[in-house]
C-alpha cells in the first residue's frame, strides 16, 4: 500500500531494497521498535536489480592493497566484518532455506601477466585473516577447471543468490514480526528535518531515527566528492542442462573493470562487466545489442571450452563507487538519528548484512 496520511514510526527505513530489507531484518529481530520501510517503487527494484548475486567475503579492492592504503589494522578489520557478515548470512540461509542463498566457491583469476605476483600477494594476506583459500597455477587452473589465466585463487565459504528471491523472503519475514511496509511512496529527500521528512504527496512521516537505504537513488550533499556513478551490463542465458563448467564457481577477473560469471539455481549463466564511467542509463537497442555481442566474446575467452551463452535477458544499470574503495555505512556526521547504508561499492549485499 502507499502512504496515504501523515504517519508515526520509531524508526523509519527508507528504502527497500537488499540494505532496508536487511536493517529491518536485524531490528524486528532484535528490538521491539515499530519499524516502518517506504520504498519509491516496489520492494526489491532500483539498484537490487543490478546485484551481481555474487556474495562475496573479497571487496573489489584487494585486502593486501587495502593493508597499503589504510594499514593493516584498520584493513584486516574491514575484512574481518566482511567475513562475520558473509557467516550472517549463510545463518539466513539455513533458517530459510527457500531464500535462494548458496555456499559457492570463488576462483579469482589473474587474467593479465603483470597481475600474478599481486594475486600471489592476495593469497597470502587472505591466509593471513585465517580464509580457506588455495592457489592455483595456470596449468593447475586449466586442468582443473579448463580456466585460461596465468593464476587463480579458489576461495571457500562465499555464497550466490537471486536478489529478489532473497528480499521477497525476508520482506514477508519482516512483515510477520510486524514490520510496517509501504510502497509507491517517494520521499523529498532533501526535506528531511530532525525528526520528519515529507513524501512528494505532501505527507509528513514522523520519526525518532531514520536510515537511508536508497541506493543509488540520490547523491547526499555530504557525499558528493566521495562517490562516482558508473554503468554495468548483464546478461541472463536460457536454461541449459549440466554444469557449464566444474562445481559452477563462481569466476572473476583481476583485471578492470572484471568480468563475472556465476550460474543460477535454475540452470542459467548470469555474467557481467563492461563497466563504464556514465552516470545514465544506456537506451539506444544499436547500442545494447553491440554491448551485448562484446560481454558474450569477453566471456567466452575466460574458458577453454564453449560456452552455452544463449542470452535470454541483457540489461544495463547504475552502479555506485567510493573513491577510497570502502562502503558508506553509519550515523551522518554531526546528527544524532539519522544513518546511512548505502550499497555502494561492489559488495554492496555484504556491507548491507554488516
Amino acid at each position: 500500500e502507499k502512504v496515504e496520511k501523515d504517519l508515526e514510526a520509531d524508526v523509519l527505513i527508507i528504502g527497500g531494497g537488499m540494505s532496508g530489507t536487511l536493517t529491518a531484518y536485524v531490528l524486528s529481530k532484535e528490538t521491539d521498535r515499530k519499524i516502518t520501510v517506504i520504498d519509491g517503487k516496489d520492494i526489491a527494484t532500483g539498484s537490487s536489480r543490478a546485484n551481481t548475486g555474487l556474495l562475496q567475503v573479497s571487496s573489489d579492492t584487494m585486502l593486501s592493497e587495502f593493508i597499503e592504503t589504510i594499514g593493516e589494522e584498520k584493513a584486516r578489520g574491514f575484512y574481518r566484518m566482511c567475513q562475520e557478515a558473509m557467516t550472517d548470512l549463510h545463518r539466513i540461509r539455513e533458517i530459510f532455506p527457500e531464500c535462494s542463498l548458496r555456499e559457492r566457491q570463488s576462483l579469482y583469476m589473474a587474467t593479465e601477466k603483470d597481475h600474478e605476483e599481486k594475486l600471489r600477494k592476495e593469497y597470502e594476506a587472505l591466509k593471513g585473516q585465517g580464509m580457506r583459500l588455495r592457489y592455483l597455477s595456470s596449468e593447475e587452473a586449466r586442468k582443473e577447471y579448463d580456466i585460461d589465466c596465468y593464476s587463480a585463487l579458489l576461495i571457500d565459504g562465499d555464497a550466490d543468490v537471486n536478489p529478489e528471491k532473497f528480499i521477497e523472503t525476508l520482506t514477508k519475514e519482516n512483515a510477520e514480526k510486524g514490520v510496517q511496509y509501504y510502497e509507491d511512496t517517494e520521499v523529498d529527500l532533501s526535506s528531511v528535518k530532525e525528526q520528519e521528512i515529507i513524501t512528494k504527496d505532501g505527507h509528513k512521516i514522523r520519526f525518532q531515527e531514520v536510515v537511508f537505504a536508497t541506493g543509488y537513488a540520490y547523491v547526499y550533499p555530504f557525499l558528493k566528492d566521495k562517490i562516482e556513478t558508473g554503468r554495468t551490463y548483464a546478461l541472463v542465458t536460457e536454461k541449459h542442462q549440466g554444469s557449464p563448467w566444474k562445481d559452477e564457481v563462481m569466476i572473476w577477473e583481476t583485471r578492470e573493470p572484471y568480468l563475472y560469471l556465476r550460474t543460477s539455481q535454475d540452470g542459467r549463466i548470469v555474467a557481467g562487466g563492461l563497466d563504464e564511467e556514465v552516470s545514465h542509463v544506456e537506451k539506444e537497442e544499436k547500442k545494447l545489442k553491440e554491448k551485448e555481442a562484446e560481454l558474450k566474446a569477453s566471456c567466452k575467452k575466460l574458458l577453454f571450452h564453449e560456452l552455452p551463452l544463449k542470452v535470454e535477458h541483457f540489461y544495463n544499470a547504475l552502479f555506485g563507487s567510493v573513491k577510497d574503495g570502502l562502503p558508506l555505512i553509519g550515523r551522518e556526521p554531526g546528527r544524532k538519528n539519522r544513518y546511512s547504508l548505502l550499497g555502494y561499492e561492489g559488495n554492496g549485499t555484504c556491507y548491507s548484512m554488516a
